[in-house]
């Protein structure tokens, strides 16, 4: 029994030596294989996300805010709280082209545009006498780079004249334009894009259009 003992002790050793032994091979290979151990590197990884696009771009595939069915939408059955669809910026980029403005809202910049929307555009009664397309979609152009909380007092735009600032409701106005208007409470309202960065300068949209000489500040 004393042999058999001995025996099996030198088994049990004998096995767990061989299963260390193994253990430590692959360690040995597996560090073989991946190669000396590298110090930490200094450079820095750059995220590949792509620059913004310019102003003209970027408007062009700006979503606007939300235009729901309302009441309409019950004779066709949809509830009135259904997307109709988007009051987007088309007519605007296309008033700007007409105007032979593009090259200027492509540029370096940096520019800050007051977009109106084409509901805006609907409802707008024609450029005034003496005056030139131009002239107006250059009133919603200011120099320099600007976000909605950098606004606080009236800004001269590239045509000369100045937006009258206020700040009325809770709201900001640029002469009688509401600026990046957002839905209060259970009103449904649609939210106007505003901050919307651009590789040479930012965008607002803005629910009218402002022509120069038309404001009238009664405060």
């Amino acid at each position: 029994r004393a042999w058999l003992a001995a025996k099996l002790v030198c088994f049990i050793t004998t096995s767990r030596l061989s299963r260390t032994a193994m253990l430590a091979n692959l360690i040995v290979s597996a560090l073989a294989f991946s190669g000396p151990a590298r110090a930490p590197s200094s450079r820095v990884v750059r995220s590949n996300a792509m620059m913004a696009d310019d102003i003209i771009v970027t408007a062009t595939s700006l979503q606007g805010p939300v235009i729901f069915w309302g009441s309409e939408g019950v004779l066709v059955g949809k509830e009135e709280s259904d997307i109709k669809g988007y009051d987007n910026f088309g007519k605007f980029v296309a008033a700007v082209e007409s105007a032979g403005l593009t090259a200027t809202l492509k540029g370096a910049g940096p520019f800050t545009v007051f977009a109106p929307t084409d509901a805006a555009f609907a409802d707008f009664g024609g450029v005034p006498a003496g005056m030139t397309l131009a002239d107006v979609l250059k009133y919603h152009v200011v120099s320099g780079k600007m976000s909605t909380s950098d606004i606080s007092g009236d800004l001269k735009t590239v045509q000369g004249n100045s937006l009258t600032y206020g700040r009325r409701f809770r709201k900001t106005f640029l002469d009688y334009a509401k600026v990046g208007i957002e839905s209060e409470g259970a009103s449904k309202g649609g939210n106007y894009p505003k901050d919307i960065e651009c590789s040479n300068g930012m965008i607002h949209a803005i629910d009218c259009i402002m022509v120069p000489g038309a404001y009238v500040n009664l405060a």
